[in-house]
């Protein structure tokens, strides 16, 4: 909760020297630091080294230090607001460095781990779920289905939103990293029909069921090695936060927090319609007769309540989202209290002497600012109604549903193996009972090889291929390295128009993006006239980013 799972990459200053790309104002961006923040893009988006790539990410950085450097000449760095969050973002930093010192250290990849990561990315789970504000609730809802309640039943007393309400809290086709990290873990790990036990997640508790899982019939190990270096980059964000919540478990366990339960009820019940509006000082003008009374004993101190409403003052209503409970205020104010402890830990080893932590905090405070002006800027522009219905009306071919083909894989390793299930196929020999028999994708084998449906763009350079196939047909053997693929369509689903009701969202978040990306080019453009900009273009072209 209290970790990030990364400082940013960051961009020192230094003087002017043969490696500098561009100076802004006083600002310097040389070769070394342009290199790390651009190999960390290129691999995140996947986007190909070359001259072009290289200006216009220069570009962008160089844009961004003029936001930066026009909040400073007007003063935005001074406020109270900014000078809160620069104190914000001094602790986090404190924490990366603690987490680089004590928690990175201990994770350690493995090929297996990229392997599995790549099947769960290319594997979509189809699933209903129960949500339960609290543990008794989720224990109480768990019991009714073993008692032989439906989902069905459960769902109407359970979602306010009537899609999930009336559909036994059903979730659709979910894909990887889409959903809450203990949600997903649980759900990738269980089998077709099979219901979970009460899951904690940052909302609350779900009880899971699974009615489906759809896999890639075509994941081969040169798809897995080509994605690599991205894979093991993910492997290592989700190991760590699985380490970082660790750390937090064994902390509590350590400090031993006690929590004054009647306290901790008049405390939630002060808060529990506020929770996302800013705390100002007179939030808790109810609460002066008891500010003095302990509301969490640790090893470490006691808390009373003055304290830990100082702390949560410090908090922002975006962090304070998932607290819907007093169980949910519980793990927050614990984690706000390892929090304090940890940052102690980290100043007593002086983490924040080092250059690499001061140039941080000078980076992403730079980012806050910018990000402060860019929505300035964003404020300015509006999309009309009618503007987003004439885009709808001028585009309907943009907005329908894609075409999707139901198909069933056979996969096998060996090419003479290949041929015999070819012939048998051309002989009429039904196509589920070879999937059964020979397929070496064991998840779908069992349906007769059925992976459910698909749009063309899912099936990659077969694509075009596979969606001449009617219904009933099928085709191959494809080669995908050293694996060959049958797959046969089952079922056809035309596309659709969608309505303006339901891309009416889609519509204007595109027409803002496009003013918006036009409005800031304008303004940064005419703060050139104001901030002296110099770019080195020879130099970007020339750079060794493999030196690095």
């Amino acid at each position: 909760m209290f970790l990030c799972l990364f400082a940013a990459v960051v961009y020192p200053s230094g003087n002017l020297q043969n490696d500098t790309l561009a100076l802004i104002g006083n600002k310097v961006i040389s070769s070394t630091e342009f290199i790390k923040s651009y190999k960390d893009r290129i691999l995140r988006l996947g986007l190909t080294d070359n001259g072009d790539t290289r200006f216009k990410y220069m570009q962008n950085l160089v844009d961004d230090e003029l936001l930066i450097a026009n909040a400073k000449k007007t003063g935005l760095d001074k406020s109270k607001t900014s000078q809160t969050e620069y104190n914000r973002i001094r602790i986090q930093e404190l924490l990366n460095a603690f987490s680089a010192k004590h928690i990175e250290p201990g994770i350690n990849i493995t090929e297996k781990d990229i392997q599995d990561l790549f099947i769960q990315m290319n594997t979509k789970i189809k699933a209903r779920h129960l949500f339960a504000p609290s543990k008794e609730i989720a224990d109480s809802l768990y019991s009714e289905l073993m008692k032989g309640k439906s989902f069905e039943e459960l769902a109407k007393g359970v979602f306010r939103d009537p899609k999930l309400r009336d559909s036994g809290g059903e979730l659709g086709y979910i894909s990887f990293d889409e959903m809450d990290p203990d949600f997903e873990k649980t759900a990738y790990q269980m089998r077709i029909g099979e219901i979970s036990k009460p899951v904690k997640t940052v909302e609350g508790y779900s009880i899971i069921k699974i009615e489906d899982i759809k896999q890639n019939p075509l994941n081969t190990e040169y798809e897995m090695n080509k994605a690599h270096d991205r894979l093991k980059a993910f492997a290592f964000k989700r190991a760590y936060e699985e380490a970082a919540k660790k750390y937090t478990r064994d902390q509590r366990k350590s400090l031993d927090l006690e929590f004054n339960k009647p306290l901790m009820s008049v405390l939630f019940n002060s808060i529990k319609n506020d929770i996302q509006e800013v705390f100002t000082e007179n939030k808790f003008t109810s609460l002066q007769n008891k500010l003095s009374e302990m509301l969490v004993s640790t090893k470490s101190g006691n808390w009373d309540l003055n304290s830990v409403i100082a702390e949560l003052s410090f908090t922002t209503p975006l962090q304070r989202k998932w607290i819907h409970t007093e169980e949910n205020l519980e793990d927050y104010i614990a984690g706000l209290i390892i929090r304090k402890y940890t940052v102690q830990k980290a100043i007593q080893e002086k983490l924040d002497h080092s250059e690499s932590f001061k140039t941080n905090v000078d980076f992403n405070f730079g980012t806050y600012l910018m990000n402060q002006s860019e929505n300035k800027l964003k404020e300015s522009i509006k999309i009309s109604p009618d503007t987003i219905k004439a885009y709808y009306e001028n585009n309907k071919d943009k907005f329908k549903t894609e075409p999707e083909m139901r198909l069933s894989s056979i996969l096998v390793e060996d090419e003479q193996l290949a041929d015999s299930i070819k012939h048998s196929l051309e002989k009429g020999i039904g196509f589920e009972l070879l999937a059964k028999q020979f397929s070496v994708q064991v998840m779908t084998k069992e349906n007769g090889g059925d992976i459910g449906f698909f749009g063309k763009s899912e099936l990659g350079d077969l694509g075009d291929k596979v969606f001449k196939l009617k219904k009933g047909e099928w085709a191959g053997p494809f080669l995908q390295e050293n694996k060959y693929a049958f797959l046969k369509c089952t079922d056809i689903k035309q596309p659709e128009d969608k309505s303006l009701l339901e891309v009416s969202a889609e519509i204007e978040q595109t027409l803002l993006t496009l003013k918006w990306f036009k409005l800031r080019k304008e303004y940064t453009g005419s703060l050139k006239k104001e901030i002296h900009v110099r770019l080195f273009p020879e130099k970007i072209n020339s750079l060794n980013i493999n030196k690095y």
